[in-house]
């Protein structure tokens, strides 16, 4: 298998450090000898204070380039990791997140993906034309929202989505706005994260393009298959969030899997302790669903 790192630059002349993957075809194939169709595209976006490295994500864009996939995983640019990749060192950048601008960032890798400028793979392995999104939790959400706004994308896997971004309650939000900012733990690290005002405000003033509900009503206008999974116990973002989002897009090539006895993680957990039955069927799911639909 082939594994590049390399960095878009976003339309703001942000970095976004990326990883592609693949399994090359044989070089007898490229002379026209059984030659193999190029490769979907699938590009995989990282949660709320994740990272593209994080816990299981490495091993499952292996596992799906194994099953004739090019994957492409990437940080985005305010997430707190930066050239460290494995630790949240950027917490002044991470302050100054918002979702517009992580759509704007899948947009941004979509536009590099279709005009190939810059990716570092031979034209003969890769379909530019047939391009999957997959997110976990916050990044999947973000996979919705991106998707339906993008002629680029023809399929989309939420695992552990969040049915809204809107986590406050209006008192933690009329605190935030005095303040000018709020505090949130990392339970993984310990550490005190500050989210600025600009968090807020940019949902407030988006507020109906950030609707999840509304996107995911959107993909099934536009016929793009959707692929929910759920954690039976998931606390961080309820099965009942999941639910609501298939509903929404409900239609012949809307799914909904419910993996039961597990969480928000599947089980996994970072640094990466080994891979899991529930976390092993999310491949399995993942996998079965772009191969139909990609």
């Amino acid at each position: 298998m082939i594994h590049k790192q390399f960095v878009i630059l976003s339309r703001n002349g942000e970095k976004l450090r990326a990883d592609l993957r693949y399994v090359a075809t044989p070089a007898f194939s490229r002379r026209g000898q059984g030659v193999v169709d190029p490769r979907p595209v699938i590009i995989f976006l990282h949660g709320f204070k994740g990272f593209k490295d994080w816990g299981p994500f490495p091993t499952m864009m292996e596992r799906l380039a194994h099953a004739g996939f090019v994957t492409i995983a990437f940080n985005f640019s305010h997430n707190g990791v930066g050239d460290d990749l494995l630790n949240i060192t950027e917490l002044d950048r991470f302050a100054q997140t918002t979702f517009t601008r992580d759509i704007e960032e899948v947009q941004d890798v979509i536009r590099v993906i279709a005009s190939g400028e810059g990716l570092p793979i031979d034209e003969c392995e890769i379909n530019r034309n047939r391009i999957g999104l997959m997110g976990h939790s916050r990044g999947a959400a973000t996979a919705i929202l991106a998707a339906s706004k993008s002629t680029s994308v023809k399929a989309v896997v939420a695992l552990a989505p969040v049915a809204s971004f809107e986590r406050w309650t209006e008192r933690q939000a009329e605190v935030w706005k005095r303040e000018g900012y709020t505090e949130i733990t990392n339970q993984r690290t310990g550490q005190i994260m500050r989210l600025n005002r600009g968090l807020l405000d940019d949902f407030e003033m988006h507020r109906e393009e950030l609707d999840i509900l509304i996107a995911a009503e959107s993909l099934a206008q536009q016929q793009k298959p959707l692929l929910v999974v759920a954690g039976s116990e998931d606390l961080t973002a309820p099965v009942a969030e999941s639910q609501s989002i298939a509903d929404a897009a409900r239609g012949e090539r809307s799914e909904l899997a419910i993996i039961p006895r597990t969480g928000h993680t599947f089980g996994t957990e970072h640094p990466f302790a080994g891979m899991t039955p529930a976390f092993e069927k999310v491949i399995e799911l993942t996998s079965g669903f772009f191969n139909r639909y990609l």
